[in-house]
This record gives C-alpha cells, structure tokens and sequence, in this order.
C-alpha cells in the first residue's frame, strides 16, 4: 500500500490546506513555516527545515510501527503541528491516510466496520467521542494524545479500552512530540536521540535527531534521569501562594471530571498571600459543589491551593481546543 489520501466530509479549506501541503513536500522545500498553538501565548511562525520535519517523521514512524501497510486517520487541522506531522509521517513512511474535518468527534462520520492502525486526538476530542461514540475508540491500535488537559477520572476511563494509548510531549520547535508517557502512567520518556536537563526547574531539550542544542523550555519538570520526567507545569502559569509554588495544571486534572464548563485554576493578587488561587469559570458552581471541590484540592495540594473564590469568566481557546490561558486572564484582568 503506498501514499494516498481520502477524505470524508471534509471543508475545501482542509483540502487545499492539505494539497498545499503534499506539493511543498514533493517539490522538496528547505524550509516550511508553521505557527505555534497560542496555548502559551500569542502564535507565532517560525521556520522548520525538511531534514528536521523527516527525522522526527520517521523517528515516530518506527516508534508506532508503522509502515507502508498502515492506515491512519487524521481528526486534526492541517493547520496546527499536529496535523502537519500527521500527514507528512504518511508521506515519509508511505502508507495511507484518511482526512476527516476537525470537530469534538471526528468518529462519527467514519464506517463503523473500518479499522486503523494508528489516530492522534486532542483532550476534548477524546472527552466528546467517549460521551457519544467510545467503542468507536477500539477500533485503533494505537492512539497519540496530544496537549494537555486529561483529567485523571478520563485517564482511567481510556485506560478500559484495547488500544495502546500514550500522551505526547512536546511544541511546535521541536516538530512535535519528543517524549512519550502511557496512559496512567506519569513519567515521560525521551524519543531516541533526545537528551533532557533541568535548568532552574525548567526542562532543558537536547535533540540529536532534530539538530537541536540545549533548548530552553519554560515546562517545570521532577527530572528523573536524563531520559524520564514527571511534568509539573508550566514555570509562566505558576502561582506563589503564601510562598509555595503551585501548579494549577495539577488541579485542573484532579477536578475536572467534575465541572462540565470550561475553567481554569488562576492566580490574583493578595495582600498577604502574594497571590491568591481562584476558581475562574464560564458559569458559577452551586456553593456547596464548590466547597467539595475546595475540600477535595485542600486534601490533596494544601490550603493555599484551595481557590478562594470563583470569578466568572469567558475561557479562550484555540482551534485545536487548548485553553489560551494567559489571553485569558489578561482580558479578565484589563
């Protein structure tokens, strides 16, 4: 079986995003700018050469096992790293790939007999498919979760399912996913050639495969050895809370089988605490909820990681579903 795309109800947006794609990789560029998700920031382009886009395509290829009698179906935009990979692993290890348009559950649209070897889904994806279509998921060998955001209540319900199932991380710089951790499982491991250190907290990538030298990440890390991290959160998203630093990433995933509307765990100034945690949320919780899910944080990360209050608040996201955090307390905050 060689390369080949098909398509199921897909936007002519997606299709010539996809063909754009196809051509620029047989015309044989140098160079190809993508942008960054903007779940840290405000996206930026930046330029990745093709030697890089390739080693990292087949250094996931042969990590999945695929191989020119494969089939993988793409749920995610062309436009996002994610995507871009998806397709261009298709193309360098020459097996076909089915494109289905993005959206909360890309299985529905798919026959029910088909099978596939391998799918990468994003978090909320996941959540909408298992709410509406979860046997569909067994119909994978092997599923990649990309971003962040997979409460531990969600974790255990995909651990259920035959797939393999690992979590991905990664960022755009370095052309996707450069460490991999199995579902329940919270320690990453380094992809082949990847080397990781630990410079004030922070992850430190080194890449032999990508070309890549000791590159800076603002990721907080327990660092276990030079190939194995447990991720703690983001060193921008962290709140110093009466002189304790906490991550609310951690809390998110504790509490967020709980809440049906989208939140997120945030810090406001406060006089004695420095910072105080709140519960900043599109729609307010019924107080005694809320006092549970304090409880339940004080148990488990100490009281000045309990939030103080909730602020109700839009929460912006990203095409790909990842929360826009500091565009969202920026605007909250204006």
């Amino acid at each position: 079986m060689a390369f080949e795309v098909t398509y199921t109800d897909c936007s002519a947006e997606t299709y010539q995003e996809i063909r754009a794609i196809i051509a620029l990789w047989n015309e044989k560029s140098p160079e190809y700018r993508v942008k960054t998700s903007g779940s840290t920031g405000t996206p930026k382009s930046i330029l990745l050469k093709r030697e890089q886009l390739e080693a990292s395509a087949k250094r996931s290829n042969a990590f999945f096992g695929l191989n020119e009698h494969s089939r993988v179906l793409m749920p995610l935009s062309p436009h996002t790293i994610g995507g871009k990979m998806m397709l261009i692993r298709a193309l360098v290890g020459n097996y076909s790939i089915h494109v289905v348009e993005p959206r909360a559950n890309p299985l529905e649209e798919i026959d029910h007999k088909s099978r596939f070897s391998f799918i990468s889904l994003v978090p909320y994806q996941v959540k909408s498919i298992l709410e509406e279509t979860p046997d569909s998921l067994n119909r994978f060998d092997c599923i990649l979760l990309g971003g962040m955001g997979l409460s531990l209540e969600l974790e255990k319900t995909l651990s259920d399912l035959s797939p393999q199932i690992y979590i991905g991380f990664g960022m755009t710089e370095t052309v996707s996913h450069i460490a991999l951790r199995k579902m329940n499982n919270p320690v990453y491991e380094a992809l082949e050639g990847v080397e990781l250190d630990i410079s004030e907290g922070s992850l430190v990538v080194t890449d032999s495969k990508l070309g890549i030298e000791r590159m800076q990440t603002n990721d907080q890390v327990k660092l276990i050895d030079s190939k194995h991290f447990e991720w703690l959160g983001r060193a921008d998203f962290v709140i110093n809370s009466g002189g304790l630093k906490i991550h609310p990433e951690n809390i998110e995933q504790l509490i967020a089988d709980q809440i049906e509307v989208p939140f997120i765990i945030g810090g406001i100034p406060h006089e004695t605490l420095g910072e105080a945690c709140v519960l900043i949320i599109e729609e307010a919780l019924p107080e005694a909820q809320f006092e549970q899910l304090k409880a339940l944080i004080r148990e488990k990360f100490g009281k000045y990681a309990a939030p103080k209050q909730q602020v109700i608040a839009s929460i912006l996201k990203t095409e790909n579903g990842k929360i826009r955090r500091k565009e969202t307390l920026k605007a909250l905050f204006k």
